[in-house]
């Protein structure tokens, strides 16, 4: 997760794991947490530590475009969009790709994450197919991430192709 993830999140899966105990078990937080995701007077759902989810969400999708499309890492704009820029040169291909990362528990929250995201995505992608006249393919990844619990993730893909 340390390597693939542009989020500063210290131990991100022992986070989640800490906030999962907490929220399904009611169990006490361990000393040295900070009281800003958990502490409550009110009974609302409390949600996770941003980062930690974010952490995760870029690691997955790192590792989903190095095993699924043999992409490698060429850029990684800094709180920019999208998360990074990869490429395959095998084929000739560049990868834009973004992370959403979340809390859901449902295929249908995955979804819903994926179709508001898109149609800030596209656009972005079809810029990026203008610019370049060589016969250089552009496709754009956007991946939303659910964590489970710290060791079980659902990922759902969408290709946008040009």
């Amino acid at each position: 997760m340390r390597r693939y993830s542009e989020q500063a999140a210290f131990y991100p899966l022992e986070e989640i794991a800490q906030w999962i105990a907490y929220q399904r078990y009611g169990l006490f937080l361990l000393p040295g947490y900070q009281p800003l995701f958990y502490l409550r007077t009110e009974h609302k759902s409390i949600s996770p530590n941003k980062s930690a989810i974010a952490a995760i969400g870029e690691a997955c999708l790192e590792l989903t475009i190095q095993y699924l499309y043999n992409g490698r890492l060429l850029a990684r704009p800094v709180s920019d969009y999208p998360d990074a820029v990869c490429d395959d040169p095998a084929d000739n291909t560049v990868y834009l790709r973004e992370a959403k990362a979340t809390a859901a528990q449902t295929v249908e929250d995955i979804k819903r994450v994926i179709g508001s995201e898109l149609p800030r995505f596209i656009p972005f992608v079809l810029a990026a197919n203008s610019l370049d006249d060589t016969q250089t393919k552009v496709l754009g990844l956007l991946v939303s991430i659910t964590v489970l619990n710290s060791d079980q993730f659902h990922c759902a893909i969408s290709e946008v192709r040009v």
